[in-house]
């Protein structure tokens, strides 16, 4: 049996199976992009499917005036990335022109790519989505379905039994002929062998479909798992474990992502502390980090990494910090402490005497791709001319639900890391417009003017609760962070 075929297979014995939670990019699923795909600003809402084989819903937003839009699937590198199939057209909205949509089938368990190709009058243009295809959950059958298919296997099997029996207890009989006791023991006989056969093809086909749902249990992802300790000197040991999963993952390959190999992120259980650090590798699978001054307590860490293979995971892990020497912040590292009860919805202040603004929307809904904008003042209130690139970036935002149960990175470029968005790049052919361009749009390029005021990033929440955003930036050499509360109502309003 085929590998496809086998998790297809496996795909339908899974469905009486319980769902199970994914935990890359912590609960936060969706891939947001905004970047240019040739002389065309398009931004991309990827939703991968829970199920692998699965299909992946498509949003195509153009910024620009484009007469088509077409998307096609395929593995972000290798082989496979340098041979596309015949893409199909996406639709464009009857209510909303600027909005294409269109749905993929996502057919293994990795990295794959959504490749968008724009025309307009301006050409063509071309750019790759990353798009993490990681098997989240198995599929639970309905009660009703179970009850409806029971019955249905019950009447097949008594009709298989009632035809067998008639057939072997009629079958010599002339015309107008009644079968007499030896013709009817007969067809009781055959009857009674046909009702063993037909109890052995159930039992075979329960087993069949038990050991296809553990084999797709075992396909589904389970994330990195992680163990942490600190020495007496302050050095955090973060090490990983792999409790299986695909036999392609490995614990040595992971690659940089905006000059760090791991961004490790801990918070306090109240969301008022965040540290931003980026440990070093100290051998396979482990990580060390010199903490800063923390008070003693519990705290919870989510830590970033990119595979080589273009697979991006978020590990999770609980914190116990004794009392320990603290070590100052140098580098990209970064913290900040605050206070729920001051916190003002639509502004934050800074140390210079200087703010951020939030210009928040009307409206905060999960499910829906939301541009987040930030702009930074200076003391007499004018938007700041004093920005530099953090970590190559104008900004970095992080998004954490109260509960802790949802976390997302997120860069000006959406959600997608930049090592991923350099691998999709990287698998354009020269000839494909947009080949050589590095998935960031001109206003986040380095240049040298002053880079703008206002800090964007598309994001959409996956669900409704109450989220936290540390809006990270870099002013004269200094790391500045912002903090905000949003509330995110399921009836698509919000309060504050």
């Amino acid at each position: 049996m085929t590998t496809r075929v086998r998790v297809t297979a496996a795909l339908f014995a899974a469905l009486l199976a319980l769902p199970i939670a994914v935990l890359a990019h912590i609960g936060s699923p969706d891939v947001f992009v905004d970047a240019p795909a040739g002389p065309y600003r398009v931004l991309v809402t990827v939703r991968p499917p829970r199920v692998i084989p699965g299909v992946a819903d498509v949003e195509v937003r153009s910024l620009d005036s484009v007469d088509e839009v077409r998307i096609v699937p395929l593995p972000l590198a290798g082989p496979g990335a340098a041979f596309a199939p015949a893409p199909d057209v996406a639709k464009r909205s009857a209510d909303d022109p600027a909005l294409f949509t269109g749905h993929l089938w996502m057919m293994t368990a990795g990295t794959w790519q959504v490749r968008v190709n724009v025309r307009g009058n301006r050409g063509e243009g071309v750019l790759s989505v990353p798009v993490p295809t990681l098997p989240q959950s198995t599929l639970a059958m309905s009660g009703p379905l179970r009850v409806i298919l029971a019955i249905l296997m019950i009447m097949l099997a008594l009709g298989v039994v009632a035809i067998v029996s008639a057939a072997v207890r009629e079958a010599g009989l002339e015309e107008g002929e009644v079968a007499d006791a030896r013709a009817r023991r007969r067809g009781r006989v055959a009857g009674t062998i046909a009702s063993g056969v037909m109890l052995g093809l159930i039992c075979f086909g329960n087993s069949w479909w038990s050991r296809e749902a553990a084999s797709y249990a075992r396909y589904v992802y389970k994330p990195l798992g992680a163990s942490t300790a600190i020495s007496p000197d302050g050095v955090l040991t973060l090490t990983l474990r792999d409790p299986g999963w695909i036999a392609t993952r490995r614990t040595d390959d992971f690659v940089p992502d905006h000059d760090h190999v791991m961004h490790l992120f801990i918070v306090s259980p109240d969301l008022n502390r965040m540290w931003h650090l980026h440990p070093d590798e100290s051998g396979t699978g482990s990580f060390d980090q010199k903490l800063p001054s923390m008070p003693p307590g519990q705290y919870e860490l989510f830590a970033d990494l990119v595979h080589a293979t273009g697979v991006a995971e978020t590990v999770t892990a609980s914190l116990t910090v004794p009392e320990i020497p603290g070590a100052p912040l140098t580098g990209d590292d970064s913290a900040v402490a605050t206070d729920s009860a001051r916190l003002d919805p639509a502004s934050f202040p800074l140390l210079d005497g200087g703010r951020v603004v939030w210009l928040r929307p009307a409206v905060l809904q999960p499910k829906a791709l939301t541009m987040f904008n930030f702009r930074v003042d200076d003391p007499t209130g004018r938007p700041t001319t004093d920005l530099e690139l953090y970590m190559g970036m104008p900004g970095h935002a992080i998004f954490v639900r109260h509960d802790r149960q949802i976390f997302a990175h997120v860069h000006p470029f959406g959600s997608a890391p930049m090592a991923l968005l350099a691998m999709g790049q990287a698998s354009l052919t020269p000839a494909e417009p947009g080949a050589a361009m590095t998935g960031m749009s001109a206003e986040h390029q380095h240049h040298a003017g002053a880079l703008p005021a206002t800090i964007s990033f598309p994001y959409g929440f996956p669900e409704p609760g109450d989220y936290r955003i540390f809006v990270q930036f870099k002013r004269r050499g200094r790391i500045e962070t912002a903090v905000f509360d949003a509330e995110v109502a399921a009836d698509s309003t919000a309060r504050r």
